[in-house]
């Protein structure tokens, strides 16, 4: 990884976050589903990063996005625990070859019979954690799975878009 690249990482981090906590902070399709786009940080960090750094880096995204939402830490968790978890997604989902050393988490290199698997369990493992945490209460578990399963297919959608835009030839 060099330095241009940490420099874009940087500045696509400062960038997603912002226009998460100005302009995607109150949007909800039907008060149920819900985009959150900085869980692109977390999808689309290189294979290769350290679990540790990975860790610190879900955190301090969760932990500010938590700030702005006034969350009380279930946003810095539930990112925390997807990016634990995130190994665990590419053990399951390895191709037959394996991965190549210079892969990334991308639709032009992974094809979309990889990259939608990883991105639904990302999203949908962050979003049960989520909701469930906010909900805090069994009584609302059948809304708390609505919202998450939605915000899931919303979040596959966005991030589809947004890897349309991105590929890199």
């Amino acid at each position: 990884m060099g330095s241009n690249f940490q420099i874009k990482w940087i500045l696509g981090t400062f960038l997603t976050v912002f226009f998460q906590v100005i302009f995607l902070r109150d949007l909800a399709l039907g008060n149920l589903a819900f985009c959150f786009i900085y869980l692109w940080i977390i999808v689309k960090a290189p294979m290769q990063i350290p679990i540790f750094y990975g860790l610190i880096g879900a955190f301090g995204l969760g932990w500010l996005v938590d700030i702005f939402y006034n969350t009380h830490g279930i946003h810095a968790f539930a990112t925390v625990l997807i990016a634990f978890l995130r190994p665990v997604f590419f053990k399951l989902l390895t191709p037959a070859n394996g991965y190549d050393d210079r892969s990334t988490v991308s639709l032009s290199e992974m094809k979309w019979l990889w990259f939608f698997p990883y991105i639904f369990l990302m999203l949908l493992t962050h979003h049960v954690i989520l909701f469930f945490l906010e909900a805090s209460d069994v009584t609302l578990v059948g809304l708390s799975l609505m919202k998450a399963l939605l915000s899931t297919f919303l979040g596959m959608v966005v991030f589809g878009i947004l890897e349309l835009f991105h590929q890199e030839n």
